[in-house]
Formats: C-alpha cells, structure tokens, sequence
C-alpha cells in the first residue's frame, strides 16, 4: 500500500462503481522500505493495483439495517493476489519517457578551408536522435 511518510502511497478513493479514475505513481519503494526513489526516465515498470471495499465502515454507518444484519468482521474485502498478478499481466510494462533533451557530447567543426562550398559537422550525443544542422550567414541577422 506504499508508505505515506516517504511520499510513496498512490491511492484512489472510489466514492462510485464503475467510475474510472486515475492514479499517478511517480516514486518506487526500495525493496527494504526505507527510502522511496523517482521514477527513471526510459524505464519499464512492473505495476500492481490492491484494492479493498469499504463494505465494514458503511454497514456499520448506514442509517438503515437488514434483520439479518450481523456485523461482518472489520477487515474490509480485499482482491486476491491473483486478482493483483493478472491485473499486473494484463498491464504488462510500462514505460516512462524521455523527458530530457540529448545533449552533444563532442562538437568538431573540420578545417574550413578545405573546400570552398562545404562546412563539416562532427558531434556525438548521448542518446539516440535526429539532429539538424543549418547553415546561414554571418551577416544575416539570423540568431536561430
């Protein structure tokens, strides 16, 4: 159910069936609990999804009783664990995005030069992607 002291509880509370809502997870537990760490980016994620009702706190509120009303013990009722893997299954991995630009890691220009209708462009980025290069004028006034 994660671990509200450490930011990493994702919950929903659902006030109507069948209503779609939305969590949104953003940390990862550490397996012995002590921390909680961001999501990376460009990672594949395991998800699972508990769920319980609040059958024992409204029977025991509600105004209006059955005869054969007899308080159910106070666990509420909760999904199997093979509800939570097959629901995990059915989502399969998700992956977080890039959010981060790629960044050139080595920029050469070669010898100028060396020929009078070209200028070379060697460069290196961090990730994979597509750059794009333009030449203008220096007297242009363009800045971009």
């Amino acid at each position: 159910k994660g671990d509200a002291a450490l930011s990493a509880t994702f919950k929903k509370e659902v006030h109507e069936a069948y209503r779609a809502v939305e969590v949104e997870m953003d940390k990862i537990l550490r397996k012995d609990l002590s921390a909680a760490d961001a999501l990376e980016t460009e990672t594949s994620y395991r998800i699972y999804c508990f769920a319980e009702d609040d059958w024992a706190i409204e029977a025991a509120a509600a105004a209006d009783r059955s005869q054969s009303y007899v308080m159910h013990p106070t666990l509420p009722n909760q999904v199997t664990l093979a509800d939570v893997l097959a629901f995990s299954d059915a989502a399969g991995f998700p992956k977080t995005l890039d959010e981060a630009p790629p960044i050139f890691t080595r920029l050469d220009i070669q010898d100028p030069t060396a020929a009078n209708n070209r200028i070379v462009i060697n460069f290196e980025m961090n990730e994979a992607g597509t750059a794009y290069c333009r030449a203008t004028r220096s007297d242009s006034g363009e800045t971009a």
